[in-house]
């Protein structure tokens, strides 16, 4: 059996001290190691186990109200109403007498689901609260225009397509 090399300078001091100051020595080196231990591994330890309980606190918390939010969506989801498909023609008659332009109109063209308007003489911000409106409230807007200023100041003349 081989012995464990001792270090010289303790070798030195259990030699010239008596077995009592040897156990002391012994019991102080434990205390040492027993705080150090406490300090480096237990103190972390316990710190870390309590922030992972706020931490699960917390998470359970958020992942709670998550599923109150998935499950009121699902239940807006079930209870939107559906669009109800309406007449775009009869949309577009009842937008613009509402705005008072079905007299500023000169043609409407039904084409492939699409209107191809034309204003001949309308002030321009009555037009453009009459595409908001119908935007708003037909549903339709302009996929495509040409705004043509006119000699009369504040007026144009207007030919947009609108559509769904």
């Amino acid at each position: 059996m081989s012995k464990v090399p001792i270090p010289h300078f303790v070798a030195n001091w259990t030699a010239t001290h008596s077995p009592t100051e040897r156990r002391i020595a012994a019991a102080l080196a434990i205390l040492v190691a027993l705080a150090a231990l406490w300090t480096m591994v237990w103190q972390p330890m316990t710190r870390d186990a309590t922030s992972l309980l706020v931490a699960q606190a917390t998470d359970a918390t958020a992942l709670a109200r998550a599923r109150e939010m998935t499950k009121e969506i699902g239940e807006l989801a079930r209870a939107a109403p559906k669009a109800i498909p309406t007449d775009a023609r009869a949309d577009l008659d009842r937008a613009l007498l509402q705005q008072n332009l079905r007299s500023a109109v000169t043609s409407v063209d039904w084409r492939d689901g699409r209107a191809h308007v034309v204003l001949a003489a309308v002030r321009y911000e009555a037009l453009i609260g009459a595409l908001e409106a119908l935007q708003r409230d037909a549903r339709l807007r302009v996929v495509e225009g040409t705004i043509t200023a006119r000699v009369e100041p504040g007026t144009v003349r207007a030919e947009l397509t609108l559509g769904r």
